[in-house]
């Protein structure tokens, strides 16, 4: 008792192709920037009152790295903006493949 069935026809659909950025990567260069700013930030002026300068730092890196991280962000979403333009149609054919998994 073989359940043969015939095999669907093939179809042709567009699809449009377009190279996108990975926005966490972008995200995490901006963080890594405001992390250098921060650092910049810190040593450039004296250090006076109560706070030392690690803690000078981690303040600015906190509000730093955030703002510079969603301007990554910004930034990736602009790119992804542009790609969109330059995104191409092609034609592909679509196939249904039926039958067993040859690992069971």
């Amino acid at each position: 008792m073989t359940d043969e069935q015939a095999p669907p026809p093939e179809r042709h659909e567009t699809v449009r192709v377009r190279r996108s950025p990975r926005i966490w990567n972008f995200v995490l260069a901006g963080v890594i920037v405001g992390a250098v700013v921060a650092l910049i930030l810190t040593f450039a002026f004296p250090i006076e009152g109560e706070f030392t300068a690690p803690q000078i730092f981690g303040f600015l890196f906190l509000f730093i790295g955030v703002v510079f991280g969603a301007l990554g962000a910004v930034v990736a979403l602009v790119v992804d903006r542009r790609s969109r333009r330059r995104a191409r149609e092609i034609e592909v054919d679509r196939e249904t493949v039926i039958g067993t998994d040859p690992d069971e």
